[in-house]
């Protein structure tokens, strides 16, 4: 999203911004984002007495992530309210900036540490003769049901 900045010059004057995002494959493929939809961001630019610029405005959208049980493709809907600082160094003789990393560095941080679907968070996670372990369960020594394995190993 290439922002004009022209109009920067005279003070107190803001850059406003109301438009559609669009993150390349390369730094979806670099992510466990699966696609994006629907991100939209409104906020403005404006020039700071230091000749830095802020960057504010409220992010939103919807990412396809896969369910951490399933990996399913599922919708998590996300908004985020932006304010970063801009160095005068970004900005080109053209008196333009790209704020696409900007706001992808923010649509990052909202991807949940833990993706369950909600038709997956009561999922069976055990049948006949198996169950599937949690990291917690292989750190629990009187719980781990590969402790004995790991005795083996240890007297060799």
């Amino acid at each position: 999203m290439i922002i004009e900045l022209f109009d920067l010059t005279s003070k107190g004057k803001k850059v406003n911004i109301d438009g559609d995002v669009n993150i390349s494959k390369e730094l979806l493929d670099a992510s466990t984002i699966r696609r994006l939809n629907n991100v939209h961001f409104k906020g403005y630019i404006d020039k700071l007495i230091d000749d830095s610029y802020v960057l504010a405005g409220v992010l939103s959208g919807t990412m396809i992530i896969p369910d951490d049980i399933t990996f399913e493709d599922f919708e998590y809907n996300f908004t985020s309210e932006i304010e970063e600082n801009i160095e005068e160094t970004r900005i080109n003789f053209q008196k333009t900036i790209d704020i696409t990393e900007d706001l992808w560095q923010n649509i990052l941080v909202e991807i949940p540490l833990k993706a369950v679907n909600e038709k997956n968070k009561n999922l069976k996670l055990k049948g006949d003769g198996w169950r599937l372990i949690s990291e917690d369960d292989i750190t629990s020594n009187e719980n781990n049901p590969l402790s004995s394995l790991e005795e083996m190993f240890r007297k060799e």
